[in-house]
């Protein structure tokens, strides 16, 4: 007898269907909202793939981010998006406010108008009507953009005809027109450049690739790999047709080293991605351009993205391999900090080798006294220097590896607690899953609360997360099943069946 899945798994599946085929949230909550019968709340909620308690956890963790909620109070909750999901029937039921429908909608990237219908409508407050119905239909505005209602007396005007100044909706993306993308722009400006320079490289476009790269690694965490990688290859295969052509020597060593980095870049994001076949090869390309024009810390860094892809392949003796041939040509440089905590902690850590682990990251906080590092946490693909905090991050999930949770726990608080760190939102949910696995290790382990770490973390990195917080997500998840009778264990287990590898392809 074929039992039929459970309505969860069904949704799961077709809406895994749906984005194949290329079909938006948009798409997909209209069609939820018409085979489910679901309000229009509830249908983007579902498209999105979140229970009511991950939905929570994301429109608090916006609302953090957007200043709207400064004191990290974090008033939404499962049963309260239930009521603003169900209004207006029954009546007592939480009334969702058009700021409430704009947040909401900026977590659902959709308009406010897709988040109501005739019901709410004909129940929604004659001012709160009128406040939605001067946002544009297809507009995405955020809680501080909505505009305020008008006086009694301004509405008195409107209705004789003379209309008082609108105030203007101030998001730069909107004012640029809908689905501007910023580093689209930026790739056709190098092709217009790319042209004026002629069969020869010149200064300004070699400058602007300079740019491009600063560009895609300052925003890297913010569009992530699957936006930002089709830009990248596209931008390294227009740098190769003048790579084929003529320069002086030195305009030829500038555009090689770019050539190098945008395959590196690549290279970076195809592991993110978790298609290390994919990344070897660009790595492979990046290093040949590297030792080609003699830049030792292209080179290294390159050594240390082969390494990361190693460790995320699961062949940590070839990571830590990869990482100390990197430190020859690191030469005590820059790169030397990230090839020691990055590469040699992390996969003597997977290794078991304890003292190797203590003496590779005392080392990199030894090279780190003598260089001069950015603020917060640097950039994940940079091609500079770590930061303190990145370098504690590191050093935390190194000791993830031996099981040394006092360890973890105190480079965890170091890395967070550093001015600007929490900038980073992919490195906060990792260091919160790092934490979360030391908890499930030694004579005394807390699954109960590693699992509800775990849960909150990976509801934060969204639906599509990086490589790494796949992984680790599913290692915490491996580690906490013996205790999959506890309800936080078995939710865990529920999420982290949902997250599909190289899902921001």
């Amino acid at each position: 007898m074929t039992t039929r899945p459970s309505l969860r798994v069904e949704q799961a599946e077709l809406r895994a269907r749906m984005r194949t085929v290329g079909m938006s949230h948009d798409e997909i909550a209209v069609e939820f909202a018409r085979r489910y019968q679901l309000r229009p709340r509830a249908a983007y909620r579902v498209a999105h793939g979140w229970t009511q308690t991950q939905a929570a956890n994301h429109i608090n963790a916006h609302a953090a981010r957007a200043g709207l909620d400064p004191d990290g109070a974090a008033p939404m909750t499962g049963p309260k998006l239930s009521e603003l999901e169900n209004w207006p029937l029954p009546k007592n039921r939480r009334r969702p406010t058009p700021q409430i429908l704009a947040l909401l909608a900026e977590v659902y990237d959709t308009s406010v108008h897709s988040l109501i219908d005739l019901d709410d409508r004909e129940n929604l407050a004659p001012a709160d009507n009128l406040l939605l119905s001067m946002t544009p239909k297809t507009a995405r505005v955020g809680p501080e953009e909505l505009p305020k209602p008008r006086r009694a007396v301004q509405v008195e005007i409107v209705g004789k005809g003379i209309r008082p100044p609108t105030p203007g909706i101030t998001s730069p993306a909107a004012s640029l027109g809908g689905g501007f993308d910023r580093q689209a722009e930026m790739f056709d400006i190098g092709l217009r450049l790319q042209y004026l320079a002629g069969p020869s490289t010149q200064t300004p476009f070699l400058d602007y690739l300079d740019v491009f790269i600063e560009d895609c690694v300052a925003s890297y965490e913010a569009r992530g790999p699957g936006h930002l990688m089709p830009v990248v290859v596209r931008q390294r295969k227009g740098v190769q047709t003048l790579v084929e052509g003529w320069q002086t020597s030195r305009d030829r060593v500038r555009l090689l080293r770019a050539a190098g980095r945008l395959s590196g870049l690549a290279g970076y994001m195809a592991v993110n991605l978790g298609d290390f076949p994919l990344a070897r090869a660009y790595c492979v390309e990046a290093f040949t351009l590297a030792v080609a024009v003699e830049d030792s810390d292209l080179a290294a860094w390159v050594r240390g993205t082969e390494s990361l892809c190693a460790y995320y392949a699961g062949d940590y003796r070839l990571a830590l391999e990869r990482a100390r041939e990197g430190q020859t040509h690191a030469a005590g440089g820059p790169q030397a900090t990230r090839l020691a905590v990055n590469g040699e902690a992390r996969a003597l850590g997977q290794l078991g080798d304890r003292d190797g682990v203590r003496e590779a990251v005392g080392r990199a906080f030894d090279l780190a006294a003598d260089t001069e590092l950015p603020e917060g946490m640097s950039p994940c693909i940079s091609f500079g220097a770590y930061s303190l905090a990145r370098i504690a991050a590191n050093a935390a999930t190194a000791h993830v590896g031996t099981g040394e949770t006092a360890l973890v726990q105190s480079y965890a608080q170091t890395a967070s607690g550093m001015p600007g760190a929490d900038r980073s939102r992919w490195s906060d949910v990792l260091i919160t899953l790092d934490v979360a696995t030391a908890l499930t290790a030694g004579a005394d382990p807390d699954p109960e609360h590693s699992a509800a770490l775990g849960v909150e973390a990976l509801t934060r990195a969204g639906a599509a997360p990086i490589e790494s917080i796949r992984q680790r997500g599913q290692e915490l998840a491996r580690r906490t099943a013996p205790w999959r009778i506890l309800p936080a264990v078995a939710e865990l287990a529920e999420v982290t069946q949902t997250l599909p590898r190289g899902a921001s392809q």
